[in-house]
């Protein structure tokens, strides 16, 4: 039976009743007193840390006791929280207040679940695995943590330090950037699958956008320190990368293009023909973008995508109720000159 050391701040409650039922193959060590870790550790041996306590783990608590250094450690910290805090070491991971029952089930046996003693050995990235886009991307979800947001929440900022490359496994997600007014420009929309922190491949790369979420939403990340590894040792890999930024930055032209020269319907048009496959999917229950949003990226004023909203309904081209938007006519849609 493994055995998970939780420490706890007094009046913290990250742990529910319900949870501990879920995960009842672990033996839970429980202390809220700083002071007795190095007993508790000497005495129990846990295969995992749990810090839940209220204040920032630090790495003075590491050096005090250097044991920790070769444990995976998983911190329960806010939300706001996640795009500031860097690991301590490579086994140091996060986990949000809000996390759910299945986001910490999966976080606790993927990190004690080793079938080596040597945590480090039998998570060592095997990078000849790795040779396109698709291979990171699954090895991501495998290796990398899980982290959900709710809607409307920063997944990091501009022109902060970039520490992690994320893949995202559920939900929709803008960047954006601010212009010297303070009006809000988006640079992109982005859907499951789709990766997230392609900032650079030196050592401190920055964000040059705002990331926030449009819909409650799931990522999965690694360490942007992994990435660089992985790219260092897999030329393949590099390659593959290398051409899906040039067809990104080809496409990015394309689109600066349509924006100077393109009509206003032309625009309209073709930023309603990027949600496509959303408006033809059954499920599908309404765009979760303000029309205001939708605005910045056809690169026109909120009334005039209005207005050709309506132009567009009139023609029977689309189909408008609520926010809710169907392409009746893509092939119309497309014409649109």
């Amino acid at each position: 039976m493994k055995r998970i050391l939780y420490i706890s701040g007094k009046n913290s409650d990250h742990l529910k009743q319900d949870e501990l039922t879920v995960l009842k193959n672990y033996e839970w060590i429980l202390t809220y007193s700083l002071k007795s870790l190095r007993r508790l550790f000497i005495e129990n041996k846990p295969d995992l840390i749990i810090w839940a306590n209220y204040g920032k783990l630090s790495s003075e608590v590491l050096n005090s006791n250097p044991e920790f250094y070769n444990l995976p450690i998983l911190s329960i910290i806010p939300e706001d929280k996640f795009e500031t805090r860097d690991p301590l070491h490579a086994k140091h991971h996060y986990l949000p207040i809000s996390h759910s029952q299945d986001e910490l089930l999966h976080k606790i046996t993927s990190l004690t679940n080793s079938k080596n003693e040597n945590f480090k050995t039998s998570n060592k990235i095997d990078k000849s695995t790795i040779p396109n886009i698709a291979a990171l991307k699954r090895f991501i979800e495998t290796k990398g943590d899980l982290i959900s947001l709710d809607k409307h929440k920063i997944l990091f900022r501009e022109n902060r330090h970039s520490s992690f490359i994320y893949l995202i496994n559920k939900g929709l997600v803008k960047t954006s950037r601010m212009d010297q007014l303070g009006k809000e420009l988006i640079t992109g929309i982005y859907r499951k699958n789709d990766l997230l922190g392609l900032y650079g491949f030196h050592k401190n790369p920055v964000a040059t956008e705002m990331a926030s979420t449009l819909e409650p939403s799931k990522f999965y990340r690694i360490l942007h320190k992994d990435f660089r590894e992985i790219l260092q040792e897999n030329q393949e890999l590099s390659l593959d990368l290398a051409q899906y930024l040039t067809d990104t930055v080809l496409a990015l032209k394309s689109q600066l293009l349509e924006m100077a020269y393109a009509s206003v319907l032309k625009k309209t048009s073709n930023t309603i023909l990027q949600f496509a496959n959303e408006f033809q999917n059954p499920e599908y229950n309404g765009l979760n973008i303000s029309r205001t949003d939708l605005a910045s990226m056809a690169g026109i004023s909120p009334e005039s995508f209005i207005r050709s909203l309506s132009s567009l309904k009139k023609e029977g081209i689309i189909a408008i109720k609520g926010r809710k938007i169907n392409i009746l006519k893509p092939e119309k849609l497309q014409e649109i000159i």
